[in-house]
């Protein structure tokens, strides 16, 4: 009887070219042996958590920064992030009267996926993408730029570091749960341990973006193998069919909690929702809905991006309109922010000229933003016309 060789495994969409360098099979090796970063019993609980979002009795709030840098790592960094999140959980629950279950992109959110694999610099050069600290590095050179395999191992350093130092901060009833984009296999995989059941123990929660969530993609067929809650991003071009079957799985087992699909829509394309939502619902596979108002609605002022409150606020009403004509919950919101006060979002119309300095990667909210959007969020679920919400705040 000839034996037959096992399926090669599924490609993985924006990987780093990084294939056939030397040190990236001891970087895989070596991670496969450091201890897990979450545990399980965490998971679990971050799983019953995410279920009460499922059945309405509370609300998510997944916050955090576009792309963490190692310097981000500190205490002085981990507090202030956690300050800031901390008070817009607080305050959603104080509007809305509902228990507020807290996720941070946290501890891990080190990588990014691109839409271009180069780009070129004001002198004419050209480097490769910026793709977050666990790959390269922002500065603009090539040298800078280049993916670096053992990266990954300092992203797991730092990532240890601030799991840490959260979990000084964990008072009763007050867990920190972290989150990241699952995007590098050379990362997840090593860091994917067996206990029966099998879990990534690189963070609590794990998301699919939105150009890596084809279900033959390696990332889905990981994430169904695992035990943790995933989410999904889910844009405009998302096709209804393959969605159901995407959600059916992700969660085959129809378990509460377990799958959450990160609405992404952009204010021009948000009469995308219903239909989604209605695929979801005919596929007989449970999920949590949450608003991510800021992906879609990226425009460029210049050379540089921004988002516009207009436009994030207005995509929120959106969304929480269609989840309650379609007899869902509105389950929360998923936020770029930072403790910072700088100006990368605006208002209602972009600036003239780019001022402070360039984010890291995306434009971000910051705290004051950040508290209005929350906000609005707030009045939308509880279902307060505009007018009525600013007679409540003048009183």
């Amino acid at each position: 009887m000839t034996s037959q060789s096992p399926p090669p495994e599924p490609l993985a969409a924006q990987q780093p070219a990084w294939d056939g360098h030397p040190d990236i099979e001891p970087v895989r090796r070596t991670l496969a042996r450091l201890p897990e970063l979450v545990r399980p019993w965490e998971i679990h609980a971050l799983l019953r958590a995410l279920a009460r979002v499922e059945s309405g009795a509370a609300l998510l709030l997944h916050v955090g920064e576009c792309a963490e840098l190692f310097s981000m790592a500190d205490a002085v960094h981990v507090d202030r992030r956690l300050l800031l999140y901390r008070r817009l959980s607080d305050r959603l629950a104080d509007r809305t009267g509902r228990e507020v279950v807290l996720l941070a992109r946290m501890a891990g959110q080190h990588a990014k996926p691109r839409s271009l694999p180069y780009e070129t610099l004001p002198d004419g050069s050209r480097v490769s993408t910026y793709r977050g600290d666990a790959v390269n590095d922002r500065a603009a050179s090539s040298a800078a730029r280049m993916p670096v395999p053992a990266r990954l191992l300092e992203s797991y350093r730092h990532s240890h570091s601030t799991l840490d130092h959260l979990r000084r901060h964990v008072y009763l009833g007050r867990p920190v749960f972290v989150s990241h984009e699952a995007l590098l296999r050379d990362y997840e995989a090593p860091l994917t341990r067996d206990h029966g059941t099998r879990y990534a123990t690189s963070a609590h929660l794990v998301w699919i973006g939105d150009r890596t969530r084809d279900p033959d993609d390696w990332h889905v067929r990981w994430a169904a193998s695992i035990g943790n809650p995933v989410a999904v991003k889910l844009g405009p071009s998302t096709d209804e069919r393959r969605l159901a079957s995407l959600a059916r799985l992700l969660n085959h087992p129809g378990r509460p909690g377990r799958l959450g699909l990160i609405a992404r829509m952009g204010i021009g394309r948000i009469d995308r929702l219903p239909a989604l939502v209605r695929a979801v619902r005919d596929s007989g596979a449970p999920a949590l809905w949450v608003c991510d108002p800021m992906h879609g609605n990226t425009i460029k002022a210049g050379a540089r991006k921004t988002r516009l409150l207009r436009d994030m606020c207005d995509e929120i009403t959106a969304f929480v309109s269609t989840m309650r004509e379609a007899g869902g919950h509105p389950g929360g919101l998923h936020l770029e922010v930072t403790p910072d006060m700088v100006q990368e979002c605006h208002t209602d119309r972009p600036p003239d000229a780019a001022a402070g300095a360039e984010p890291p990667c995306d434009p971000r909210l910051n705290p004051d933003q950040a508290t209005a959007v929350v906000d609005h969020f707030a009045d939308r679920f509880l279902g307060l016309s505009l007018v009525s919400a600013a007679v409540s705040r003048g009183r």
